[in-house]
């Protein structure tokens, strides 16, 4: 690799470039954010073949009329790359209407000719409310123990270099590269549903999210292991050889950049399959992990090293003698 392409040289650039897509990724997720009835609570139905969905969308308006809650709103929803079939989701907010509103909906769908009986109906299935908040609280706090427990193991498993790199600036590291690798899926998700409607929060996109920040923390880790090899030199050695911490970090990233492109090249072969021949599920949970495994491969090698480097304010002492 050509030495005089250097990133912790660079640092700020890389910085400044990751605050950037990550401040616009969490606007986009933010601005376009549309939970599923997973986490709102509500009723979801199936019906095939059913093409008019401005009349579907007027029979269940007359369902909601019935109950008095003429202002929940509902989406329809399109399974799949084809339209097969029609799923229409209605939030309710209160668990004591969701039975007279299953039964108004029925009685609608049947009068209106959209189904014959309810055995027509493709499903039917019924979130409560109470089941949606606790849907809605697992998935934040399984994100942020996560983010507790590898800042702590961070911490723990890096110990030895604490005289060179304090615990803390690791685990401030290691917040920051997972704030970015989910905020750059989380925000393409956000533009997703803003031009989709069929897109939506749900258990698949916090699987996804997870699944990245599990994947994207090993790039970080290898980096760091490599780090502490090169540190756990002799003094003697260090000194002679790499007399400024910078050129420690340089080193360490050069030794381990070609396997992580290679790794994350590989497996993105692998989600670029999954995104082509899978169903709708699998595309959307393919299409996070991709942009996941980019921002993770990202992030180790132009967040993780630098922001390291500057946190342990060598960047303004060694500007100019980086190799």
């Amino acid at each position: 690799m050509n030495k005089a392409f250097s990133i912790i040289k660079r640092s700020p650039l890389w910085l400044m470039i990751a605050a950037v897509l990550m401040v616009a990724g969490i606007l986009s997720f933010v601005w376009n954010m549309r939970r599923s009835i997973e986490f709102t609570g509500g009723i979801s139905f199936g019906i095939d073949n059913v093409i008019d969905a401005d009349a579907l969308e007027s029979t269940v308006e007359k369902a909601l009329d019935d109950i008095g809650s003429p202002s929940y709103e509902f989406a329809t929803d399109v399974v799949g790359w084809e339209t097969t079939q029609w799923l229409l989701k209605v939030a309710l907010g209160d668990d004591s209407v969701v039975k007279k509103f299953t039964a108004s909906l029925k009685s609608a769908l049947v009068a209106d000719g959209h189904i014959t009986d309810e055995s027509e109906l493709s499903s039917f299935s019924i979130i409560w409310p109470s089941i949606g908040d606790y849907m809605r609280r697992s998935a934040k706090w399984a994100i942020i123990v996560w983010l507790i427990l590898m800042a702590l193991y961070m911490m723990i498993s890096f110990a030895w270099i604490r005289k060179v790199v304090a615990p803390v600036i690791l685990a401030i590291v290691t917040i920051v590269t997972m704030l970015f690798d989910v905020s750059i899926p989380a925000g393409a998700y956000g533009l997703l549903m803003q031009f989709n409607s069929t897109v939506q929060i749900d258990t698949v996109f916090i699987i996804a999210i997870l699944t990245t920040m599990g994947y994207s923390i090993n790039d970080t880790i290898i980096i760091f292991d490599r780090i502490r090899e090169n540190f756990s030199k002799d003094e003697k050695a260090l000194e002679s050889w790499w007399s400024l911490v910078g050129n420690v970090i340089e080193t360490s990233l050069r030794q381990t950049m070609r396997r992580s492109l290679w790794t994350s090249i590989s497996t993105l072969l692998v989600v670029v399959a999954m995104f082509i021949f899978g169903t709708w599920v699998i595309k959307t949970f393919a299409f996070t992990i991709g942009l996941g495994i980019i921002a993770g491969t990202f992030s180790s090698l132009f967040i993780a090293a630098p922001l390291t480097y500057i946190l342990m304010g060598k960047y303004s002492q060694e500007k100019g003698k980086i190799k």
